[in-house]
């Protein structure tokens, strides 16, 4: 049965591991355990809040300003904040980090 399945497609949008990893010195909360989405990805997807129900106005509703982009679970997007990370070979990297307070997703862009 196993000669039946095909490959599956796994994509992670996620930086590198040992930028996830010394996230958790920052303040980002479990790291390693939530959603991570680069920001300019997320963006890229259309809007989910234009579904079935978005004539009935649940954005102004939730009190959020009409075409606002929010993250999946409805909360504003997070602010995010430039950090630069230095590696043990002396190059550096920076990244711009933010946390969904709801969910938990870490939104982050190269910058």
């Amino acid at each position: 049965m196993s000669n039946q399945l095909g490959p599956i497609d796994v994509t992670c949008d996620a930086p590198a591991y040992s930028v996830v990893r010394a996230c958790r010195c920052l303040g980002i909360s479990a790291p390693e355990d939530v959603r991570w989405c680069q920001l300019s990805h997320f963006l890229s997807q259309p809007d989910a809040a234009t579904g079935l129900f978005h004539f009935l106005g649940w954005e102004n509703i939730l009190g959020r300003v009409p075409g606002e982009r929010t993250c999946s679970c409805g909360e504003r997007l997070p602010v995010l904040e430039r950090v630069a990370f230095t590696f043990s070979t002396g190059r550096e990297e920076t990244y711009m980090l933010g946390q969904c307070r709801r969910c938990g997703t870490v939104f982050w862009e190269e910058g």
